[in-house]
């Protein structure tokens, strides 16, 4: 009986082990883990049939996204802190409120400049079937349009389509 139940938890550890742990939803670093942010995209570059040059320039889009995200977040820190400090005294502050903000203003408007400008880059980079099914996968989800191996039309949540 013994042996069964130690057997039994070293299975459940191997699981565990095999899943990640408590660590497989967390990426280390800006590049997304053990491969990078081409292992990370590797599955959307493989559905648009990309070339090394076309998945460069999806790399560096989301690079900047990243990076422009990353200053938004940043910036949520020093926010709380504003809006605390505005709260606290004996009278509202608001030019506090103004400066926060024109700052959120000018990361906002950064961080849509860098979308048009990436997705600029990407549009340019694809051909119009690449366009057309990057569009479909936005505009529906990801799993759109699902072909499989069999090379079909179809698939769960695609329906049937002209491919």
């Amino acid at each position: 009986m013994f042996g069964f139940l130690f057997g039994t938890a070293c299975l459940a550890g191997l699981f565990y082990t095999l899943r990640g742990g408590p660590w497989r939803h967390r990426h280390h670093g800006r590049g997304g883990g053990r491969w990078g942010m081409r292992g990370n995209m590797r599955w959307l570059f493989e559905r648009l049939d990309t070339s090394p040059g076309q998945e460069k320039v999806f790399v560096k889009a989301a690079d900047e996204l990243t990076e422009a995200f990353a200053k938004l977040k940043d910036e949520l820190g020093p926010s709380r802190t504003a809006i605390a400090q505005a709260l606290r005294g004996e009278q509202f502050d608001s030019s506090s409120m103004r400066e926060v903000n024109a700052r959120h203003d000018a990361l906002i408007e950064n961080l849509r400049e860098t979308l048009r400008t990436s997705m600029s880059q990407i549009h340019e980079a694809l051909d119009p079937r690449q366009r057309r099914e990057l569009a479909d996968l936005i505009e529906h989800g990801w799993g759109y349009g699902y072909r499989g191996h069999g090379g079909g039309c179809g698939g769960w949540r695609g329906g049937y389509r002209n491919c």
